[in-house]
């Protein structure tokens, strides 16, 4: 059976965030726990290149996207 998470690109890095566990319900009803990210601390890095994203969106887009 498909899990009701899955992981998507890009990977980004970042020299500091604050991460909590968190559980994800299988559709089978199992479950998994991952590690998320909370909140920003420090530089986040895309591609070698300064990325300091959104911490939140509706879209995938919407994370990716950083206000000039």
């Amino acid at each position: 059976m498909k899990p009701t998470f899955e992981f998507d690109e890009p990977i980004l890095y970042t020299t500091g965030a604050y991460i909590q566990p968190m559980k994800l319900t299988k559709e089978n009803g199992g479950e998994v726990w991952v590690w998320i990210v909370r909140e920003f601390d420090d530089d986040t890095f895309l591609d070698g290149d300064l990325h300091n994203p959104k911490e939140y969106g509706d879209t995938k887009e919407e994370l990716l996207f950083v206000e000039e």
